[in-house]
């Protein structure tokens, strides 16, 4: 993201927001797996209502900060950003992908779900929450950075075909061309906010306008749940109110970039939490089930401060050693010239 100077606020606290969310959605889903806690209504309707928004909300931010400190207009500056992302996004993407087989091949019995060989894990298949390096390598792949508003406008007429064509043709199967058709649209939105100066057009009278839009996408996302309603269209469409009015509240809120303690901590760790909370929360659960302990309060709290804590720590203790924390930010010791 650049020097300090240069960070964005909002972004930092958006990927907070959608890491968390994420974490949660993971832990939830393992410990209904687990039937540590039972299946229940207002379970589904939660998993179901932060997929609409949550990951689309990292793409955005990606496609923010890829336009406003990149210039991929040509053949060599193309091939330089491909290098790059292939490192950066690459050695955590194999390094965790590859652990976290390892642990649910080691442990089958006792994590969520079940998983399939290697080279499926790494290529083909992607593990969650992995799938999102895979998806936004390609992202970076085919789509360049704009050069004006017009041509942001042409990106995003492109971007919104292609995610009408996933709703309605589907990928054929294959995995990668599904991850675009899905998510090329969040992407280029973020690039269109860095286009248009987002920020120059936020206006801090009207932060009940996006408290009004989560109000509303809360209030639709349980009469999509009671009615059953399925179709990818409609999840695109509450997704996009989501992300909409919270990128647009926590811009509001945080306009004159001060930063808060809370947000400003957790904003350092956030790659951490996001690559390892599974890797932590899945053998604790492994180790309290050997011990006998079924008790679900038990589960869920150490669960809990597993999932964030332990990341942390160990992000803190990989910076001590450059070859650790090469395999979380491998762009500070490789340059690609």
């Amino acid at each position: 993201m650049g020097k300090i100077n240069q960070r964005e606020i909002w972004v930092d606290n958006v990927k907070v927001i959608a890491c968390i969310l994420v974490a949660l959605g993971h832990f939830f889903m393992s410990m209904e797996a687990s039937n540590i806690l039972p299946d229940s209504d207002l379970y589904q309707w939660f998993i179901q209502t932060i997929y609409y928004f949550h990951v689309p909300l990292f793409f955005i931010c990606s496609g923010y900060l890829y336009q406003r400190y990149s210039k991929v207009m040509n053949l060599q500056s193309w091939s330089k950003n491909v290098l790059k992302k292939l490192l950066v996004l690459g050695v955590p993407y194999f390094t965790f992908s590859f652990a976290t087989w390892i642990l649910k091949t080691l442990f089958s019995s006792s994590v969520n779900n079940e998983i399939g060989g290697i080279v499926d894990v790494l290529f083909i298949h992607p593990t969650s929450p992995y799938w999102y390096l895979y998806a936004l390598f390609f992202l970076f792949l085919i789509t360049p950075t704009f050069k004006s508003k017009k041509m942001a406008l042409s990106g995003l007429v492109i971007a919104l075909i292609l995610k009408v064509c996933g709703i309605f043709i589907g990928s054929f199967g294959i995995q990668f061309l599904s991850y675009i058709l899905s998510n090329e649209i969040w992407f280029v939105l973020g690039m269109c906010l860095s286009s248009f100066g987002f920020s120059n057009y936020i206006n801090s009278k009207k932060v009940l306008t996006p408290i009004y839009g989560l109000g509303i996408f809360l209030i639709l996302s349980v009469l999509v749940y009671i009615f059953g309603l399925s179709h990818g269209l409609v999840g695109f469409l509450l997704g996009l109110l989501a992300c909409a009015s919270i990128v647009l509240l926590v811009g509001i809120l945080y306009k004159k970039r001060k930063q808060t303690p809370v947000f400003g901590y957790l904003a350092k760790y956030t790659m951490p939490i996001f690559l390892m909370h599974t890797l932590f929360a899945a053998p604790l659960r492994t180790v309290l089930f050997k011990l006998g302990i079924q008790t679900a309060s038990i589960h869920v709290v150490l669960g809990l401060i597993i999932s964030f804590v332990g990341p942390i720590i160990a992000a803190m203790i990989m910076k001590k050693s450059k070859w650790l924390e090469f395999f979380l930010y491998p762009n500070k010791f490789i340059k690609v010239k």
